[in-house]
C-alpha cells in the first residue's frame, strides 16, 4: 500500500497537532509505508546536567518516529499505543541534528514492533531501540 499525497498530507497535519514531541522540536523528515525518518536540533532545552543529550529526550524522538512509521502502514484513524520500549544508548550526544529513523520489523493484527536508529550529526549510531506496540482496533 503506497502513501498517497492526500494521505501524506494528512499525516503531517495530524504530525502537528501532537504537541509534546513538537514541544521538543521533533519535525517529521519522511514517511511511507511502514518506515518513518525524525529529527531534531539538539539545544540546551535537551541535555542534561553533564551536558548530553537527555535519555528521555532520545527515548521521545525513538517512540514518535516508531508511531508515525506505524501511521504509515495504517488506514486513517487507526489507533495505537507502546507497550514496550528498550533503548541502548550507544553513545553521548550534544549538539547537531539527531535523526532516527523508524522501520516496522512486524506489522501484525495486534501488535507492531519496530526497530529504532538514532544517528548524531555526524551519522554515527548513538541508540537504538526496540520499540512494541498494540493496535487498539483492527484498522489497518
Amino acid at each position: 500500500m503506497e502513501i498517497t499525497t492526500e494521505q501524506l498530507r494528512l499525516i503531517r497535519e495530524k504530525f502537528e497537532t501532537n504537541h509534546f514531541p513538537r514541544s521538543l522540536g521533533i519535525e517529521l523528515d519522511s514517511i511511507e509505508q511502514g518506515r518513518a525518518r525524525l529529527s531534531l536540533e539538539v539545544n540546551q532545552q535537551h541535555l542534561q546536567l553533564a551536558g548530553i543529550m537527555h535519555g528521555g529526550a532520545i527515548a521521545t524522538l525513538v517512540d514518535t518516529a516508531v508511531a508515525f512509521a506505524i501511521v504509515g502502514a495504517s488506514k486513517p484513524g487507526a489507533r495505537f499505543t507502546t507497550i514496550e520500549m528498550k533503548v541502548n544508548y550507544l553513545r553521548p550526544i550534544s549538539k547537531g541534528r539527531v535523526v532516527a529513523d523508524a522501520k516496522l520489523i512486524r506489522d501484525g493484527r495486534r501488535i507492531v514492533v519496530s526497530d529504532c536508529d538514532v544517528f548524531d550529526s555526524e551519522g554515527n549510531l548513538a541508540a537504538k531501540g526496540l520499540v512494541t506496540y498494540m493496535r487498539l482496533d483492527e484498522a489497518r
